[in-house]
């Protein structure tokens, strides 16, 4: 589709929905209706200098606990695919990808916890699987660059903030079951309270399902958090949490046509129609462990953030796919990572009667030691000297940023950064990898407050993405010539955005951005040319991306509310090739990809929901979920789809208790994560050879809390 008529459609739907939709009030157990909480209203974390999201010159969703509550969200991406500009590309892991900016094999955003980076293993997967609901006080989803938080925020940023008590009371406690589909159960509990400057917070959690295709999974994890605020001073805090998590999972993108009509549900399955061989499962078994020091401040005038962590991740995998098709293939990795990581911002609020000036200076430090080894249990001797690696990564972040008010409405942030990353590679060939980068981050952004409860703004930034460790060992493992280690780069991405924010009333608020993104230097897979086998991921070439993000919400009455979040993108590649099959000759091929629609981005998704409160204590909430068809593979000949599921929940609220059920993609519908970005026939003339990872199907839960 030609950039002219998508952003014609993008402008008609845009202003069509100003004036036909909106959303919902996330409310505590109450349903307080004379108390309506507005997104914009909330003060944003994710922000160099904290202030309301409404006056941010950014694109920002918040998701609070209550919200998690009330969609009964068991997992994190339950809640951010809702969120607009925001897809789930989850497989057998859970992912996501903002606005597009993907590639293959390595984690999309930056992700935080309390401010604190995750980056778990060689390919830094996003893990939100990790995380139990019931510990999240909020969630922060920032579209826009930002550059606070280093390499990786061209794709975006999430911040997920975890509870902590408050001095409210000496003692307060939060507990819950819950039974579901495929025997889910879900069990927490949590104490919290305050007292004499002391606040302190604990959360256990228990989690169990036999999954969809049987792919069962088993999860603890503890949060402990303690602070101490010091007279007129800050707060001293510590957080330590563990999380121990084993699961099994089919193999991915191994499933046909085939497989779906007869072993649709099953991790394990047949090879073909004519061989009974069966594709086993593949067991992964993590632990986590996050220790961290923090300490912040905001009196006065002045303000300061800082915190000192280290994370310790190992896992156990044992790539259990081939054992009965050739079983000395297996294979078992232990992986064993170190992190550790430092931060400190802090600026003061200066006024000069019609001007008011706040800077903010901020220091990062970030080290990664990341070790593997692999054994071939049915193959002792076999060499594993390329597979048997080390991966030292350390990056080095300082940024200053400024954010001035004039006559009280008219704003303007502008700010820079600077990152250095350092990598260190080495396996047991040897190959050895010493490279360094260094890049430069800005953003400037005017704005306009027209009134405390609404305001526009422009915005350009820059940002990056960099490479993960994985990527210089697949380069060093086998990219040879046409994929080395040393010729990896990071990625680019210039941001142009437009933002328009507005809380006319209880009845209706906006939240609505147009943006065009150039990403520069992105990555993807390389194939030798005329072959099949990969030689890793390395940068291939530019792609623009535009769009329109939109976020509506109110409440009617005092027994309707409403709400809506939706996106029109347009992707494409802008330069670059790649080796691709060919039809109907089925012969590999280098392509040029300019014009092209990159693959696995929907043009259009939309989640548009109703609440109805019929009686005190009672609400009933309906969503309708769209994802609008997408592109298989690199030359977009291949297409999969729209789908569109209905979620619905229904709680009651009597005292401190709470008592819900809800339904997921209650119809059923048949949604599947596709693979086939090269165009594969069967063969000559053939049909399209794609390959499917099952999702979820139909799901239905129950549940009790208890609070007080």
């Amino acid at each position: 589709m030609k950039a002219g008529s998508v952003l014609s459609r993008l402008t008609t739907v845009s202003l069509l929905s100003l004036l036909f939709l909106g959303g919902s009030v996330g409310t505590g157990w109450s349903e307080d209706v004379n108390n309506p909480v507005h997104e914009l209203e909330e003060v944003v974390v994710t922000a160099t200098n904290k202030m309301k999201v409404v006056d941010t010159p950014a694109s920002i969703s918040i998701i609070t606990a209550e919200e998690l509550e009330q969609m009964g969200a068991n997992n994190i991406i339950e809640a951010l695919r809702k969120i607009p500009g925001v897809d789930d590309t989850s497989a057998k892991d859970s992912a996501i990808t903002i606005r597009g900016n993907r590639s293959a094999m390595a984690g999309g955003p930056v992700i935080l916890i309390d401010g604190i980076p995750q980056k778990v293993g060689d390919y830094q997967y996003d893990e939100f699987s990790f995380i139990p609901v019931s510990q999240i006080e909020r969630i922060e989803v920032l579209r826009s660059a930002g550059i606070a938080y280093g390499p990786g925020a061209a794709r975006g940023v999430i911040n997920i903030i975890s509870k902590k008590g408050t001095a409210d009371s000496a003692f307060g406690f939060d507990g819950g079951a819950s039974y579901g589909s495929w025997n889910t159960h879900n069990e927490y509990a949590g104490i919290s309270g305050g007292q004499n400057s002391w606040d302190y917070y604990f959360n256990a959690t228990n989690y169990h399902t036999d999954g969809y295709e049987d792919e069962e999974t088993d999860r603890n994890s503890a949060l402990f958090r303690l602070g101490y605020t010091i007279p007129d001073g800050p707060r001293i805090g510590f957080k330590g949490n563990f999380m121990k998590r084993d699961s099994d999972f089919a193999y991915g993108f191994v499933k046909k046509d085939w497989h779906l009509d007869n072993y649709r549900d099953k991790s394990h399955f047949p090879v073909s129609e004519t061989d009974p061989t069966l594709w086993w499962h593949t067991e992964k078994e993590q632990e986590e462990s996050t220790l961290a020091l923090e300490l912040s401040q905001r009196t006065g005038s002045h303000f300061y953030d800082a915190s000192l962590s280290w994370t310790g991740y190992d896992e156990d995998y044992r790539d259990l796919h081939y054992l009965r098709v050739k079983p000395k293939s297996i294979y078992h990795d232990d992986k064993r990572q170190d992190s550790y990581a430092m931060t400190a911002s802090g600026g003061c609020h200066l006024d000069f009667g019609q001007v008011s000036y706040t800077p903010t200076l901020g220091v990062n430090f970030e080290q990664m030691k990341f070790d593997q080894t692999r054994a071939y249990p049915n193959d002792t001797g076999k060499n594993t000297d390329k597979y048997d690696f080390d991966i030292d990564q350390k990056q080095y972040g300082l940024f200053w940023d400024n954010d001035f008010l004039f006559a009280g409405q008219w704003g303007l942030k502008a700010g820079g950064r600077v990152d250095r990353v350092e990598v260190e590679f080495e396996d047991k060939v040897p190959t050895r990898v010493d490279e360094s980068t260094t890049m430069f981050s800005w953003i400037i952004a005017p704005g306009y407050r027209f009134s405390d409860r609404g305001s526009v703004y422009l915005s350009a930034a820059r940002n990056y993405w960099y490479p993960t460790p994985r990527y210089y060992a697949w380069a060093a493992e086998k990219g040879e010539d046409i994929n080395r280690p040393e010729d990896l780069k990071p990625e680019e991405s210039i941001t142009y955005e437009i933002g328009y924010k507005h809380m006319f009333s209880e009845m209706l608020t906006i939240n609505l951005t147009t943006y065009y993104a150039f990403y520069n230097d992105k990555f993807s897979t390389v194939y030798a040319p005329g072959s099949t086998k990969s030689k890793g991921q390395k940068n291939v070439g530019d792609a623009e991306a535009k769009g329109i993000e939109l976020e509506v919400d109110g409440r009617l009455n005092q027994y309707v509310g409403y709400r809506f979040s939706g996106t029109l993108q347009d992707i494409e590649w802008t330069s670059g090739e790649m080796s691709v099959y060919m039809h109907p000759s089925d012969k590999k091929e280098i392509q040029e990809l300019d014009g092209y629609q990159i693959y696995d981005i929907p043009e259009v998704s939309y989640v548009f929901g109703l609440d109805f409160y019929p009686l005190e204590g009672l609400k009933l909430s309906a969503d309708v979920n769209y994802t609008g068809s997408k592109y298989v593979d690199y030359l977009n000949r291949i297409k999969y789809d729209n789908k569109t599921t209905l979620d619905l929940y229904l709680s009651y609220t009597r005292n401190n208790w709470r008592y819900w059920i809800s339904g997921k993609n209650v119809f059923d519908e048949e949604i599947e994560r596709v693979s086939n970005s090269t165009g594969n026939l069967t063969g000559p003339d053939g049909e399209y050879d794609n390959a499917y990872y099952v999702r979820d199907g139909a799901y239905v839960e129950a549940g009790v809390n208890y609070r007080f």
